[in-house]
Parts: structure tokens; sequence; C-alpha cells
């Protein structure tokens, strides 16, 4: 798996002969979260409780992370933002 959001300088068709998938981020961290949503929700509660200066509530944190473009993980997330 590479990860990027360079995703034309990866063509599937010169990667799938090597077994190789390029993905953006946001696909990434989606579909990670999809494998297991109780623990990447845990997982993102934890990181959003690290912010300090200043603090970031759940749907604060949603916008950001939508704002750099996470809209397939925010659509995963939100509906759990009650735990995040």
């Amino acid at each position: 798996m590479i990860v990027t959001e360079n995703l034309k300088d990866f063509p599937e068709d010169l990667l799938a002969p090597l077994n190789i998938e390029a993905k953006s981020a946001d696909a990434f961290i989606a579909d990670t979260l999809a494998l297991d949503i109780g623990g990447g929700v845990a997982a993102v509660r934890r990181m959003r409780e690290r912010f300090k200066l200043p603090a970031m509530t759940a749907e604060t944190l949603l916008l950001e992370m939508e704002a750099q473009g996470l809209t397939e993980t925010v659509d995963i997330l939100r509906p759990h933002v009650q735990s995040l």
C-alpha cells in the first residue's frame, strides 16, 4: 500500500503487477476505521484529548478533519461524535 495524495503518479496498471495499491490518506484512514470502528473511535478520542492549547471538541475536530480533505473519514466518524 502506498498512501499518497499524489495518486496520478501511481497508476493502477503499473502497481497491480507488483501487488501494490495506492490510496489517498482519507481512503486509507476510512478503510482502517471500518475494520474496527470501536477501536478507531477510541483512538481518535485519545488523539483529540491530547489537544490542550486550545482544547478541541469532537465536533471541532471533525470540522478540522473535513477542512483537511478527510471527508470519507468524517462520514464514518460523525455517527460516533458523542464517543469522540
